[in-house]
């Protein structure tokens, strides 16, 4: 009798070793859930209240960096020769670098935390596919579906602050100051025909 009572709490405390494992998962998994409920919301607010002041912030960096390197590319001489002097240097400190940095950091905030959201996601797949427990996996699923409709992603009235957004800006301004440069070196080989022909005129004159 005593052998089958040891025999007995043997088999039972596996048992519940597992179920007190079991629970303290399962109250981790909607303790977690809770907590990116509420991450959600605060994203979503955040994007509703400083969506226009961020759309503002982009426009304000996409138009002061095209006008002040075009400002600096008006400084060449004759449009080709850059003259490296205190002028020229004063990019380095000047609003340019200051716009440049302030949107570097918006967007790398951005971006990780759209990259952290990410992770959770397949970290939370990666699990579905590997337990076994019905009510882990249900609570999972749940999980899974709060992630799904609850895209953590930082909106400027509808355009998405990430990498891509700045790499598409920086194209932009890059093909905007491509051009003007063309306009700026048409207008200087017309300046000089025109004063080739003006001196030529002369010449003939005298």
């Amino acid at each position: 009798m005593p052998r089958l009572v040891v025999n007995d709490i043997k088999l039972c405390v596996p048992e519940l070793i597992y179920h007190t494992q079991r629970n303290q998962i399962l109250l981790k998994l909607k303790t977690l859930k809770k907590w990116h409920l509420k991450v959600s919301d605060t994203v979503q607010m955040l994007n509703t209240i400083f969506g226009l002041q961020l759309l503002a912030i982009i426009v304000t960096f996409f138009t002061n960096i095209t006008f002040d390197i075009y400002s600096d590319v008006m400084r060449w001489q004759d449009g080709v020769f850059i003259n490296f002097d205190m002028h020229f240097l004063h990019i380095f400190y000047s609003p340019i670098a200051y716009y440049i940095i302030k949107m570097m950091l918006l967007v790398w905030a951005c971006e990780t935390g759209k990259n952290q959201a990410r992770e959770i996601s397949t970290t939370i797949h990666d699990l579905l596919n590997n337990i076994k427990d019905e009510e882990i996996k249900n609570e999972l699923q749940l999980f899974s579906l709060q992630i799904l409709h609850h895209k953590n992603t930082f909106l400027a009235k509808g355009f998405t602050i990430d990498a891509a957004l700045l790499t598409a800006i920086m194209s932009k301004i890059t093909t905007y100051l491509l051009i003007t440069i063309q306009f700026l070196n048409m207008s200087h080989s017309c300046d000089r025909k025109t004063a080739i022909n003006v001196t030529q005129s002369n010449y003939r004159d005298t």
